[in-house]
């Protein structure tokens, strides 16, 4: 069993080497260049906090990193290097969770990268959730922080007897520093734990003080993003804001659409078809209590919010790293739903078969090359083969000369843009936001991307 966990973790590590490679390939765009020239003013760093918190948005964790940017370096390396350790914590993050709830080391890194891989193959948008620093300390980080609070979650509530003095204030500023990335996490975080205390008396939940706890915190942590002056300052610039009819038949439109598209791909069947099969392998008894059906509408509930939210406060989805943002959450509930129907129905017995020979080897080595091959995957491949990337990056340094030594020039969208990535570029419109952005994180920073 070692032997093939060794292999698998090979294997699916190989197929994610690219999506790491290819941080190196990564470029700033659109609000990096707003953020980065905005971050360099020569005023306080609270001012800078509040100019955003009171007249653009809540988000007081993001606002803080947003202010961080690595572009006020003016090194590129760094910029990218940023991305690279996104993934790296990405990964880092499935392993420390899992490991609380999966038997050994290797399965959990095993169950860790395969969900790593899924995640980034089949994200709406990967350049907004995994190679744009914006999108990541919006949107990414704000995952992970909360994966790294549940993880301690878990510990305090394990049948041993933890160091609680060290856990749970580490387990309160997770808790806390993941609500402030987004307006979808503050608020389906203080929902996610409002279902928690309801069927904390129903389960046997080792401390239901806890979850108590954590509920208020994260009850009074959302009011900071929801309710912040900027956040009623940046949706009246929408005029199609705030029509509910609207927002709820497209949200549905939209939740639909997507899950539709991961359920039907070969890899999630493959990977529910080995999870049901693997149930009984979970730690964690109070995790089998919950009802299969209240987490199936926890899932559902997730996907409509990362919609709902955009279309109700701006009349329009946007952009897809809303719901990037939600497909995490996704994935981690629909294995929990997995769990806790092969625990009602007794499913493990039904597919005992899987475990016989190496059938479930041979339909996780399935699941890799179908990743591989299919959708971002399949992109990647053609943008090395096509020599994409590189000439993306030429590219950008050329445009970036001519900005710098001609400052009153048009600035020229990209000729070359890698399938992998989307980007919001430049127009000919010189009024266009980018091109402003651009022009004065050049001109007035004086910085050169190096």
């Amino acid at each position: 069993m070692r032997n093939k966990n060794l292999l698998l973790i090979l294997l699916t590590g190989i197929a994610l080497l690219p999506y790491f490679l290819i941080c190196f390939y990564a470029l700033p765009y659109a609000d990096d260049f707003c953020s980065a020239w905005k971050a360099t003013e020569k005023i306080l760093f609270s001012e800078k906090f509040l100019n955003q918190y009171l007249y653009w948005n809540g988000r007081y964790t993001s606002i803080v990193l947003s202010n961080l940017h690595p572009l006020i370096t003016g090194n590129l390396l760094l910029y990218q290097f940023c991305l690279f350790m996104s993934l790296l914590l990405m990964v880092a993050g499935f392993l420390f969770f899992l490991n609380q709830f999966v038997k050994g080391f290797y399965t959990s890194l095993t169950v860790a990268l395969f969900i790593t891989l899924f995640y980034l193959c089949y994200l709406p948008d990967i350049t907004e959730s995994a190679y744009w620093y914006m999108g990541i300390v919006n949107y990414q980080l704000g995952n992970i922080c909360f994966l790294l609070h549940l993880a301690f979650l878990s510990k305090l509530l394990s049948v041993e007897k933890p160091n609680k003095l060290f856990f749970i204030p580490v387990a309160v500023i997770l808790l806390i520093i993941s609500i402030g990335f987004n307006e979808i996490g503050a608020s389906l975080i203080p929902f996610f734990y409002l279902l928690a205390t309801i069927v904390s008396d129903k389960i046997k939940i080792p401390d239901r003080r806890l979850i108590l706890l954590f509920f208020a915190i994260a009850v009074v942590a959302s009011a900071f993003v929801i309710f912040s002056p900027g956040n009623t300052v940046r949706s009246n610039e929408f005029s199609g804001h705030f029509n509910l009819l609207h927002s709820l038949l497209y949200a549905a439109l939209q939740t639909t659409r997507f899950i539709s598209s991961w359920i039907l791909s070969v890899p999630f069947i493959g990977i529910s078809i080995l999870v049901i099969a693997y149930a009984d392998k979970i730690q964690r008894n109070f995790i089998k209590q919950f009802d299969y059906r209240l987490i199936l509408f926890t899932l559902l509930f997730t996907v409509f919010t990362g919609a709902f939210i955009p279309y109700y406060a701006t009349g329009i989805l946007g952009q897809h790293r809303t719901i990037n943002y939600v497909f995490f959450y996704f994935i981690l509930l629909w294995l929990w739903f997995l769990v806790s129907l092969s625990e009602k129905f007794s499913l493990v017995q039904v597919f005992s078969f899987l475990k016989l020979g190496n059938i479930a080897f041979h339909i996780a080595i399935v699941c890799i090359i179908f990743m591989v091959f299919s959708s971002t995957g399949r992109a990647i491949i053609f943008d090395f083969s096509n020599n994409r990337f590189t000439d993306y990056k030429k590219d950008f340094v050329l445009r970036q000369a001519e900005i710098i030594a001609h400052p009153d020039s048009p600035v020229k969208p990209l000729a070359h843009v890698p399938n992998t990535f989307k980007i919001t570029d430049t127009r000919a419109d010189s009024t266009w936001w980018v091109n402003k952005c651009m022009k004065k994180y050049y001109t007035e920073t004086g910085l050169e991307l190096k």
